[in-house]
Order: structure tokens, then sequence, then C-alpha cells
């Protein structure tokens, strides 16, 4: 009987399918992103499953080699000073309901002040 065991990683919000998370507020930091993902989750075997916090396209799995290799903002040998500058270019619009969501956020798992 032949088994295969593959290595999985859950990447949250930090590396995404074909993207990743936004640094442009709550003290984003694009080269912290940036150390993160490419010295952590990019130096696991390429075959390893990434299964991100979210995705906006119906995916819901990837590969390291695919996001080394296709990720729009970190693919293809991607530098630092590259990816820093593509973050600070996007001009996304403040998400909707960011001013509800942090604050629950930030107290989850606190208990209740009376």
């Amino acid at each position: 009987m032949l088994t295969t065991s593959l290595a999985q990683a859950f990447s949250g919000d930090a590396l995404l399918i074909d993207g990743c998370g936004r640094t442009d507020f709550q003290q984003g930091d694009a080269g912290q992103l940036y150390d993160s993902i490419t010295q952590k989750l990019f130096t696991l075997p390429p075959d390893t499953l990434v299964y991100p916090g979210h995705d906006y396209h119906g995916n819901t799995v990837s590969t390291i080699r695919q996001e080394m290799t296709k990720n729009s903002r970190l693919g293809n040998q991607i530098g630092r000073d590259e990816f820093i500058a593509i973050m600070q270019a996007l001009k996304l619009a403040y998400p909707r309901y960011i001013d509800q969501a942090l604050p629950a956020n930030q107290s989850c798992g606190l208990p209740q002040q009376s």
C-alpha cells in the first residue's frame, strides 16, 4: 500500500492565493509581512498545501510552489523593496466594517468589563 503525506500550512491573512494580507492599516508593515512570508512560508517544501484565512475568488487551497511562482505580489522572486512599493501603491478602499471589526477582534477572548 502506497501512502503519501503532504505538508499543510494555514497562512491566515498573511499569504493569500495570488495575493497577501493588507498592510495599509492596523499598524501594518509591508517589510515585516514580506520577511514573514519569504523566510517562513516560502522555506516550506514546494508541495506544501497552503490554506489561506479567506479568498475572494472561490479558491481554497494552493501550494508553496504555486505562490512562489505565480503570486502577483510575491511570486517570481519579487524582492523586498519591490514588494513594499507594490503594497504602497495598492490604494485599496478602507474596509467597510473595519471600525466595528477591529475592536471586536482586539477584545476576542478577553473577559467582559463590568
